[in-house]
């Protein structure tokens, strides 16, 4: 996939202002995290502002780590969500389970091993007549579930199957993004330490300069 094709994916957004300046400096979506003990985590009410203030709700998804499905329906229903992205162990069930709104699934990547279960969840959903929409891959950091600023083994990369939308995340910088752009060739690219001042608190010099990165790889 060339530069001028990908997408890009800011994510553990805070601020009304920080959402709308990512947005304007050419990402395609943000990202809210409902994760309460993440650093990136918003409320309810400030994510229902963030949304509001964006030029289209659509460009925002929300981010749910091992929440009961229908908690995860009605919170995207209040604030206004199309899109969701699941980031914990949740079951294939829950993709037919939410199958009114667009889906994320992510695996996180540590081992060989995590790599088959990622192939052997995707099977359980195609036998249940739900695969997610699109496919995340990040990092395996123990006790951790995103935003770790840790990269996904080179070797591992290698092992993944062809998916029509793959997503990269896992410790992706301004300084490395070509780079592991060019030997994933994903459909997006997805950042949220990378680009930060602090958890939660995105410098918009770093977005930028990570767009241009992104767009640029070759």
């Amino acid at each position: 996939m060339s530069g001028d094709d990908l997408r890009i994916k800011i994510c553990g957004l805070t601020q009304v202002d920080e959402a709308a300046a990512c947005l304007s400096a050419g990402a395609d979506w943000i990202g809210l995290n409902f994760h309460a003990d993440s650093p990136r985590f918003v409320t309810l009410a400030r994510a229902a502002e963030i949304v509001a203030a964006l030029p289209s709700p659509a460009r925002a998804v929300g981010l749910f780590v091992d929440r009961p499905a229908s908690e995860v329906s009605d919170i995207a229903a209040t604030v206004g969500l199309s899109a969701v992205q699941l980031h914990g162990n949740e079951p294939p069930e829950h993709l037919q389970a939410l199958d009114h709104l667009w889906i994320i699934k992510a695996f996180r990547l540590g081992r060989e091993s995590d790599v088959r279960a990622m192939r052997n969840y995707l099977d359980q959903a195609g036998d249940l007549g739900r695969m997610p929409d699109a496919v995340l891959i990040d990092a395996h950091v123990d006790g951790l579930v995103g935003g770790t600023g840790t990269l996904v083994a080179d070797a591992l990369l290698r092992l993944l199957p062809a998916f029509p939308r793959l997503i990269l995340a896992g410790g992706l910088t301004p300084g490395n993004v070509a780079q592991r752009l060019l030997r994933v060739r994903p459909w997006m690219a997805d950042v949220a330490s990378g680009v930060e001042s602090s958890p939660g608190r995105k410098d918009l010099a770093k977005v930028r300069a990570f767009i241009h990165a992104a767009k640029s790889a070759k």
